[in-house]
């Protein structure tokens, strides 16, 4: 009796024992389950190379109006808005000063004649005549600037976009007014050093202003920067629009678009691109050849309806995540459904 009593409580140990052995390997089997996702494949396709860059419009020139001798302000001719031509006055300066650098000249004058006539009769020697000369010569050359620091022209053909002074003021050195050139116009962006090779003077630009919405403006590139920023790994180029009518106007902020021609370029869902918050940093998960995510940073280019191309980080043909990214993680094991 009591040895099947001993035999009976062996066996519910046992069966007590599989059960649980049973029960942690459902648990780790279920802790151990793969994510189910939805993949699409990259695909290539030859497409327009076309790169958007932000850009502000400014203009062709810009020049600042100020007097170096440092008087007081006479007239201002124009007011801000207004349109100014090549050489038109638009500052003038009191004349006190000339008016004093005039007689100190005059009398300098005098000198260099009186010094040259002892010279003439041995009154005077050579290195007395030479002296002369160079005070005349300097005292004239100062005349000449004052007098061009009083009437104050306009070097270009623009518009009058900023006015520091008023009548009667003491200008100093500041400048008096900024004169600016607004037709042409161009447009400074930087561009990633991949595409140094392929950016050529005068390629069309085409170019967007919030102002104006989806209107387009057409330019040339004028400018390719010769040198590599190290830190940003781009450099800058400059287009430049006739802007004939104008409408363009420094300051704007907006978008110029460069197509580099056509060439096979990889595609893939819009939905597989993750943005990472706080930056614009773009990312995606790949299912490797074993069914394991690979998390990457990937280059966007232009938007294809609801495709993306991408310029670095996708090779064709590999599976691209489109489905609950949110629950995914690098290095996690994923089954692959419809």
């Amino acid at each position: 009796m009591k040895k099947n009593i001993i035999k009976i409580l062996s066996i519910i140990t046992l069966s007590s024992l599989f059960a649980t052995s049973c029960s942690d390997k459902k648990t780790e089997n279920q802790g151990e389950q793969a994510s189910k996702v939805q993949v699409e494949t990259a695909v290539m396709q030859e497409l327009d190379q076309v790169y958007d860059f932000t850009s502000t419009v400014e203009a062709k020139y810009k020049n600042y109006i100020s007097s170096a001798g440092g008087t007081r302000i006479e007239k201002i001719y124009v007011e801000v808005g207004d349109r100014v031509t090549k050489g038109q006055t638009l500052v003038k300066m009191e004349n006190t000063s000339v008016a004093t650098a005039q007689t100190q000249l005059d009398n300098l004058g005098v000198e260099l004649a009186r010094v040259k006539a002892l010279y003439q009769s041995g009154g005077a020697s050579k290195q007395q005549v030479d002296q002369a000369q160079v005070q005349y010569d300097v005292a004239k050359k100062n005349i000449q600037n004052l007098k061009e620091n009083i009437t104050l022209t306009s070097p270009i053909n623009g518009v009058v976009t900023l006015r520091n002074f008023d009548n009667g003021d003491v200008a100093g050195t500041s400048p008096i007014l900024q004169v600016m050139q607004i037709s042409p116009v161009k447009l400074k962006f930087s561009v990633n050093e991949s595409l140094y090779s392929k950016v050529k003077l005068g390629m069309q630009v085409t170019a967007k202003v919030e102002v104006f919405g989806e209107e387009e403006f057409k330019g040339k590139i004028s400018l390719i920067s010769p040198t590599i920023d190290p830190d940003s790994r781009t450099f800058y180029v400059e287009a430049e629009f006739t802007n004939a009518n104008q409408r363009l106007r420094p300051g704007m902020f907006g978008r110029a678009e460069l197509n580099l021609g056509r060439a096979n370029t990889i595609v893939v869902s819009d939905k597989a691109v993750i943005k990472q918050n706080g930056t614009n940093d773009k990312y995606i998960f790949i299912v490797t050849a074993n069914n394991t995510l690979e998390y990457r940073k990937i280059s966007v280019g232009k938007r294809l309806g609801d495709k993306y191309a991408i310029l670095e980080g996708v090779n064709e043909g590999e599976k691209v995540v489109v489905s609950d990214h949110n629950k995914l993680k690098n290095g996690a094991k994923v089954v692959i459904v419809k």
